[in-house]
């Protein structure tokens, strides 16, 4: 299955070794699946962006659901990368789970939970998927000796999921991290000259979260 980057980066907060996705890497993922939405937009032609604002392009709606609700916010006036990613990220979750569920790639077990960060549980049927997303993300890192030289939407995989939170370190941990961090000032340098304004309002978006506990105003 061709993923779209907002399912990459859902899939890139499971941890193998716990066996589950864990609470901790869910409180951000919203805003992180409305930045990769706005950025397939932007690759796709759909979307505009000056380093401030964003402004829809084109007359035909993306056929990607989730895509086509985030291009239908531009519809009536450009609009800042805040907005955009922080405002709604506590409804980007369930346009992408419905995705993934009807691909068969992950179940939605209903049940009551003490969690406010959602009311179903999570369980990965297809681990194949998420473990070629995250080798992807771990040899884009670790190998790449040049980002400028990759396509963008490979570029925005390791910058979506990794910005401002080290508790992603499913994929790359601490150390890793430190060990490859000129190659991942790279990454984000080559994608703020491509989409300039949007990394710095998921990191904005993170960092004012943060303070309660991940949830929204």
């Amino acid at each position: 299955m061709d993923l779209t980057l907002p399912q990459q980066i859902y899939l890139c907060a499971y941890a193998f070794e716990k066996g589950k996705f864990p609470a901790t890497l869910l409180q951000f993922r919203g805003q992180r699946l409305r930045a990769a939405a706005l950025v397939e937009l932007v690759l796709a032609g759909q979307a505009e962006a000056d380093g401030r604002q964003v402004c829809q392009r084109g007359d035909l709606s993306p056929t990607d659901p989730f895509l086509a609700s985030v291009w239908e916010e531009l519809r009536r006036k450009p609009k800042r990368w805040m907005p955009l990613v922080h405002n709604a990220a506590h409804r980007a979750e369930k346009p992408v789970e419905d995705q993934l569920t009807a691909a068969g790639i992950i179940e939605k077990k209903a049940g009551r939970t003490l969690s406010l960060l959602g009311g179903s549980k999570v369980v990965l049927r297809r681990e194949e998927e998420a473990r070629a997303v995250q080798q992807a993300l771990r040899t884009l890192v670790t190998t790449t000796p040049a980002p400028s030289t990759l396509p963008l939407t490979q570029v925005a995989l390791p910058v979506i999921a990794l910005e401002s939170d080290a508790t992603m370190g499913v994929v790359l941990d601490r150390s890793e991290r430190r060990k490859y961090k000129h190659a991942l000032e790279e990454f984000a340098k080559t994608f703020d000259r491509e989409i300039p304004g949007l990394r710095k309002a998921l990191s904005n978006s993170v960092l004012s979260s943060r303070s309660v506990g991940g949830g929204w105003s």
